[in-house]
C-alpha cells in the first residue's frame, strides 16, 4: 500500500533535489530498487536520513494545510470511534479532536482530505484535516490506550453488524404486513428490556427509523429500518389504536397512553404522535415503576437526603424540585411521596400527565383544554380535605398564588419549576409576584438537580480533555489541578463500546435556614442568597459535580454536557 501518493512524492522530490537536500547518488540507488516516487520518498526517510519534518514542511505548504505533532494523551478517546479502523489504517487518517461539530483528523497524505465527504458520512460530523509526519502517525497507531479503544470499537461494529443481519433474517419478513401487530408488540417488549425511557418512529423521504433513549443517549435500531418503512402507516395505526387516538386525524397532535402486561406487571406508555412533512412522528415514554423511585435510591448524599426527610415529613411547607427537562424531577418527586403514602394520610396529585401509578394517592389528570388547569384543580383540592398535595408544576401567577397559599395554611405542598438552580428559584418567585415574606414563611426546602452520565467504571482512562486550562474553567484552583487526574470511559464489551454507564444524578439541596429567609426578607441578590445558603452546609451541583470528576465518574466533557459553565 502507497503511504503517499506519487504525485505527491514526486512534487516533494522534486523540491529537495532543488534545495540540494538529498544526495543524486542515493536517489539514483533508491529509483533502481523502487520505481514508484511513493515507494522512494519513504525509503529515503527511513533509510537515508533524509529529514521528515523537512518533507512534513514541503508537503504543508504545498498543499497548503496546517501542520502538527501529536502525543498520544492528545488523542480524544471520544474522536477515535468516530472512523472505522480500516479506514484509519488504509488511509492514515487518525481522527483526534471532537470540538462542538466538528471532528479533527490527522493524515500523512495531504490528498486524504479529498475524502472529506466520506469521512463526514461515517462520523456525522464536519471534518478538518491536519498534516502529521508519518512517523508520528505510526507511533500513535502503536500506542497502547488507541490500540485499545480502535479493537472496542471494531468489535463493537462487527458485532452490531452481526446482530442487524440476524435481526433482518428474522421473524418479520419484509413483505409480510400481517405481522404489524406483532412488529409493535416487539417494539415495546424489547424497549422494556433493554432500559429504554423513550421509543422514537419517526418518518423521512427515503427512510424511517425507530430509536431508543437508552441512559440519556438515542441510538437506531437497524434492525427496525427496513419493515418500519415497509409498513409506516400500518405500525402508526396500530399504535394508536392501542394509545386509544383517533386513526382518522392525521393533522393535528395527539395524546394517549398504552398498558401492556410484561412478565406478569403492567406498564404504562406515556404516547403522544404528531403531524410532520413525511407523516406522523410518535415518541412513547416508558413509565415503569421501578426501585429508583425510591427516594433512598436515587444517589443522595446522606445530608440531604436527611434535609429532603425532614422537610417532606413537616406538618406544612412548600417543596419545590426546579431543573431542565429530562432532569429526573418527576423521579425525584414520585420518591418523595413515597416515602410519606400512609393509610392516615390523605395525598392529591396534579399532574400533566400522570406519569406513574401511586396506590393510595388520589392522582388528578390536567386538561387545559376543557379549563381543567393546576389553578383550578388546586382550589377543587383544598375543598377535599388533603394533608399533603403534589402540583405537577407551577407555570403562572395564579398557580403560584395557590400553591404558597396551601403551604401557609397547613399542607405540605411539593411542585416543581423550570430554573437552573435553587438560588435561582427565589428570585423566580419573587419575578412571578410572590411577596418575599410569604416566601421566606412558606418555603421549606428546594432542590436543584441534572442527570448525567457517568463513565463506565471498567474501561477508565486518563480525560484527554483534562488540560490546566479545562480545569480551570470548570472551577477547580490552581492549587487543585496538579492533584487531579480525570478519567474518561473509552468503551467495552460492558458499556457497548459508548464509555458510559447508567445515570447519575448530580444535586443541590437548600433548605431554608434563619439567615436565608433574612435575606429573602431583604430581597437579597443571589451571592447574598448563596453565602446565607452555605450556613447550612449548602453546596452547589458545580461544587458537586466537581468532585465526580475528580473521583472519576463523571468526564470533563459531561460535566460541561449537564451544567452551564
Amino acid at each position: 500500500m502507497a503511504i503517499y501518493e506519487n504525485e505527491v512524492a514526486d512534487k516533494v522530490i522534486r523540491v529537495l533535489q532543488a534545495a540540494n537536500r538529498v544526495d543524486t547518488a542515493m536517489l539514483t540507488e533508491a529509483r533502481g530498487k523502487m520505481p514508484a516516487p511513493s515507494d522512494v520518498l519513504v525509503h529515503l526517510i527511513r533509510n537515508d536520513g533524509v529529514d521528515e519534518e523537512l518533507v512534513h514542511t514541503v508537503i504543508s505548504r504545498a498543499y497548503a494545510l496546517r501542520r502538527t505533532t501529536l502525543e498520544p494523551k492528545q488523542v480524544d478517546v471520544r474522536a477515535l470511534p468516530l472512523i472505522p479502523k480500516k479506514f484509519i489504517d488504509e488511509q492514515m487518517a487518525m481522527p483526534y479532536e471532537v470540538e462542538a461539530r466538528f471532528l479533527r483528523v490527522a493524515i500523512v497524505d495531504p490528498t486524504t482530505a479529498s475524502l472529506a465527504g466520506q469521512l463526514k458520512n461515517l462520523s456525522n460530523f464536519n471534518i478538518e484535516f491536519q498534516l502529521v509526519t508519518l512517523t508520528n502517525f505510526e507511533n500513535l497507531r502503536a500506542h497502547e490506550r488507541i490500540k485499545a479503544v480502535l479493537d472496542a470499537a471494531e468489535k463493537k461494529q462487527k458485532a452490531e453488524a452481526e446482530v442487524i443481519s440476524a435481526k433482518r433474517r428474522s421473524k418479520f419478513p419484509i413483505d409480510d404486513d400481517s405481522l404489524v401487530p406483532e412488529f409493535c408488540d416487539h417494539i415495546m417488549h424489547s424497549a422494556i428490556d433493554t432500559g429504554t425511557s423513550d421509543i422514537h418512529i419517526e418518518p423521512f423521504r427515503d427512510i424511517a427509523r425507530i430509536r431508543f433513549r437508552i441512559d440519556g443517549r438515542l441510538g437506531i435500531r437497524h434492525e427496525y429500518s427496513e419493515y418500519v418503512f415497509k409498513h409506516f402507516l400500518g405500525v402508526i395505526t396500530r399504535f394508536k389504536i392501542l394509545a386509544d387516538c383517533d386513526i382518522s386525524e392525521k393533522r393535528l397532535p395527539q395524546d394517549g397512553g398504552i398498558t401492556i402486561n410484561y412478565g406478569g406487571e403492567d406498564i404504562d406508555f406515556r404516547f403522544n404522535v404528531l403531524p410532520g412533512k413525511y407523516g406522523e412522528r410518535i415518541v412513547m415514554r416508558i413509565l415503569k415503576g421501578d426501585p429508583s423511585l425510591s427516594l433512598s435510591k436515587i444517589g443522595l448524599t446522606d445530608e440531604n437526603y436527611n434535609k429532603i426527610v425532614d422537610a417532606i415529613t413537616a406538618p406544612q411547607g412548600m417543596v419545590l424540585v426546579t431543573g431542565p427537562t429530562g432532569s429526573g424531577k418527576t423521579t425525584t418527586l414520585y420518591g418523595c411521596l413515597q416515602h410519606i403514602n400512609e393509610p392516615e394520610t390523605n395525598i392529591m396529585t396534579a399532574e400533566d400527565p400522570v406519569e406513574y401509578y401511586l396506590e393510595g394517592v388520589a392522582q388528578t389528570q390536567a386538561n387545559e383544554k376543557i379549563g381543567f388547569t393546576f389553578n383550578s384543580i388546586l382550589r377543587a383540592f383544598l375543598r377535599q380535605d388533603p394533608e399533603i398535595i403534589l402540583v405537577g408544576e407551577i407555570r403562572d401567577q395564579e398557580t403560584v398564588e395557590i400553591a404558597v397559599k396551601a403551604a401557609l395554611t397547613g399542607h405540605l405542598l411539593l411542585s416543581t419549576l423550570h430554573t437552573n438552580d435553587a438560588i435561582s428559584t427565589i428570585t423566580r418567585l419573587m419575578n412571578m409576584g410572590v411577596p418575599p415574606f410569604m416566601i421566606a414563611a412558606a418555603t421549606s426546602l428546594i432542590m436543584a438537580q441534572r442527570l448525567g452520565r457517568p463513565n463506565c467504571q471498567n474501561c477508565l482512562a486518563p480525560d484527554p480533555q483534562a488540560t490546566p486550562e479545562s480545569l480551570k474553567k470548570i472551577g477547580f484552583t490552581d492549587e487543585e489541578i496538579p492533584h487531579i487526574e480525570p478519567k474518561i470511559g473509552v468503551g467495552c464489551d460492558k458499556c457497548g463500546g459508548s464509555g458510559y454507564k447508567g445515570r447519575r444524578g448530580v444535586y443541590e439541596v437548600m433548605r431554608i435556614n434563619p439567615e436565608l429567609e433574612e435575606a429573602i426578607l431583604k430581597q437579597a441578590l443571589a451571592p447574598e442568597l448563596l453565602e446565607a445558603a452555605r450556613h447550612d452546609g449548602f453546596r452547589t451541583m458545580q461544587e458537586i459535580a466537581r468532585d465526580f470528576v475528580k473521583d472519576g465518574v463523571f468526564s470533563i466533557a459531561e460535566y460541561a454536557r449537564i451544567l452551564v459553565l
